[in-house]
């Protein structure tokens, strides 16, 4: 089993080791923003997410993306692939984000809501804070 790292920016760290596509860090002038495909955003939780619309009312602008469309655009599908593979161990991790994970054994390896903690194992049964 294994559980991936939160990645604030991989695309920071790595720009253009991921798919075909080239990425960069930098500022976008508001001008800009007209001529992008796709945008979307990157969170620990929901991975990616497109961005429909961009929207700046005191100038009554409306810069929409995929023309409009709830789904993702096939950058940020593609994009999402290669995480989603990376952490479910289907393609390789390149960038060290996936690490192993040790199963643990209730009432052996911590003590349960119980408190019952099995025999078995060095020493005594440990809480859940103090596994490693």
């Amino acid at each position: 089993m294994q559980a991936c790292k939160s990645f604030k920016n991989p695309l920071k760290d790595h720009p253009s080791q991921l798919l075909t596509i080239t990425f960069s860090h930098q500022q976008i002038k508001y001008e800009e923003i007209a001529s992008f495909d796709e945008i979307m955003a990157a969170g620990t939780a929901a991975a990616l997410v497109p961005i429909k619309s961009i929207t700046m009312r005191s100038r009554n602008d409306k810069f929409e993306f995929q023309n409009g469309s709830d789904e993702p655009g096939p950058a940020c599908v593609k994009f999402l692939e290669q995480l989603q593979g990376i952490q479910r161990g289907k393609i390789e991790d390149q960038f060290g984000w996936c690490q192993a994970v040790k199963q643990y054994t209730a009432g052996k390896d911590y003590q349960t809501q119980s408190g019952a903690a099995g025999a078995g194992g060095a020493g005594e049964a440990k809480s859940v804070g103090q596994m490693p």
